[in-house]
């Protein structure tokens, strides 16, 4: 039973890397410089608001995607996508599980932090895993228009990457994701 709870939350998690890792600009508590521990559930903190100034110019995108991780398991999965024409400039995801089982909490958490560790040091990918009583919520924004996408691409790998010649085009990203179900508006 636990080895199938923790085979869904690993196809759960790469799916989620997998929509996440096409574009964002903040770090986690192991991904990125500017961490500031939060006493109340030992994660770091970082500010991942995106301004008015930062998206001056761009068009906005809602998408959202349903999952399910389980029984008394609920998954929210939240995007907007800052464009440009055709090309992405700012990913900004939130992925919350919400849960009253604690072990299940913990995989999450410590899943995410495993993941995001690996995008540690890499600038304008930034990552923030927050968890409460019920709750572990993973909020990540790249920054694709200052990225440098081949470092992203030596972590991520380049196939099946929607980054293509250093950019990533919204109609291939909306191709990926619907994949997965997301709906955009």
């Amino acid at each position: 039973m636990k080895r199938k709870k923790l085979s869904k939350l690993v196809l759960v998690l790469i799916m989620l890397v997998l929509l996440t890792g096409c574009g964002s600009n903040q770090s986690n508590t192991t991904a990125n410089n500017t961490n500031e521990s939060n006493s109340t559930n030992e994660t770091a903190t970082l500010n991942t608001d995106i301004t008015e100034s930062d998206t001056t110019g761009m068009e906005k995108l809602t998408c959202s995607r349903e999952a399910s991780a389980g029984s008394g398991v609920d998954v929210n999965l939240d995007y907007e996508i800052y464009y440009q024409g055709e090309y992405i400039q700012i990913l900004h995801s939130t992925e919350q599980v919400v849960t009253d089982d604690q072990d299940t909490l913990d995989e999450y958490e410590d899943a995410y932090k495993g993941i995001y560790k690996h995008y540690e040091g890499l600038k304008y990918y930034d990552n923030t895993v927050t968890r409460t009583n019920n709750s572990v919520t993973s909020d990540t924004v790249i920054n694709y228009g200052k990225i440098d996408t081949d470092k992203l691409l030596a972590i991520e790998g380049e196939e099946d990457n929607v980054i293509k010649d250093g950019k990533v085009k919204l109609d291939d990203w909306l191709d990926f994701a619907e994949q997965f179900g997301t709906k955009c508006e």
